[in-house]
């Protein structure tokens, strides 16, 4: 392998780590660490490592260009989601004039950056971030307790529904795609595997065990600030990308998904008691997105199982996933993922296809 390999090899998997660097990577540790002590760290840090950087390895050129196809306006709607998600993550954390810079100089970035520039992006991005941490601490983090402020046996049944959403979620990222078409080896998954475990272990690094929270401060905004940035410019771009849109307008969805978002940011940070909840309630209820609805969506069209019958069983598991992530009766979560597993079951015959999904 030449050295311009290699380094365009190293480049996209920086690139993956950053953009997969969301607001769930940055602050969702934060509260399985309050309620599960060092095994909910491990049970979200796992399964999301390894998920993303299997990707690579799972599907050939063919097979991810199948999954585009069959997904199309899946994937875009997970971008879209993904906009939002950050958005309203970034004006309920930050102030309100860096949240706007933020979502500008990304959209910026988005419309303006090339393959190359955007490698060198990603580097720096990931330089500023590993800045921020006070890797000293990194030893620290086995010191931490393995119990938290919920019974540990519940960790049991949330594990395999945070397992599903990080196995799932990244076959619908289209700045994977875009790494796996470009990258000139599938070894930069690998690269992106090692960068993005460093990175979350990097934040865990945040967390202050005598209080239950994050130690906040200027390091912490930096961190969010810069990451943000990048995953907002990733994904709008793939919003605004002519290969990937369909329709002159995507690009009033790409704003409108951002304006969205923060203004139930800015909302929930002004007004705590607002009808959806707090900040750390309508964050875990927007991450029922990747848990249930993007996994589900993505699994049960892969086998062509109707439309209709998607939506029904994702609204019916909604009253369980409340169950389980607002009110801590995680065992209620294993009645959804029977119902997929019955619904996967019964696509092998009446709707399971007889074309391959890639040729």
């Amino acid at each position: 392998m030449t050295v311009q390999r290699l380094l365009n090899t190293f480049g996209w998997g920086v690139f993956c780590s950053a953009s997969w660097t969301w607001c769930i990577g940055m602050f969702l540790p934060f509260l399985l660490l309050a309620r599960y002590g060092w095994g909910g760290f491990l049970a979200f840090f796992i399964p999301n490592v390894l998920g993303c950087a299997l990707f690579g390895y799972v599907l050939t050129p063919k097979s991810a260009h199948a999954v585009r196809t069959r997904c199309a306006s899946l994937c875009v709607w997970f971008s879209l989601a993904t906009l939002l998600y950050q958005a309203f993550f970034a004006g309920w954390m930050l102030p309100p004039l860096l949240a706007v810079a933020i979502t500008v100089a990304a959209l910026v970035v988005a419309r303006g950056v090339s393959d190359a520039r955007w490698l060198l992006l990603a580097v720096g991005v990931t330089a500023v971030s590993a800045f921020t941490v006070d890797w000293s601490r990194v030893g620290q983090l086995t010191e931490l307790s393995s119990t938290g402020s919920s019974p540990a046996a519940g960790l049991w049944a949330l594990t395999p529904t945070i397992a599903l959403g990080f196995v799932a979620c990244p076959y619908l990222d289209l700045t994977f795609h875009r790494a796996l078409e470009r990258s000139p080896s599938k070894h930069a998954f690998l690269v992106f595997g090692v960068a993005f475990a460093l990175t979350l272990l990097g934040v865990a690094t945040f967390f202050d065990s005598a209080t239950s929270a994050p130690r906040t401060g200027e390091a912490l905004t930096l961190l969010f600030a810069v990451q943000l940035l990048f995953t907002v410019a990733a994904h709008a771009r793939e919003g605004w990308s002519p290969d990937r849109a369909h329709g002159p307008r995507r690009g009033l969805w790409v704003v409108g998904a951002l304006s969205v978002g923060l203004a139930l940011g800015w909302v929930t940070r002004l007004n705590p008691g607002a009808p959806w909840g707090t900040g750390d309630e309508l964050y875990l209820r927007l991450l029922v997105l990747y848990g249930l609805v993007f996994p589900y969506f993505l699994l049960l069209r892969l086998r062509r199982v109707p439309a209709w019958l998607t939506v029904v069983a994702i609204c019916t598991s909604l009253p369980f996933f409340e169950l389980g992530f607002m009110r801590q009766q995680t065992h209620a979560l294993f009645v959804p993922l029977g119902l997929l597993l019955v619904l996967l079951t019964a696509s092998l015959g009446k709707w399971c296809s007889k074309e391959p999904l890639a040729a």
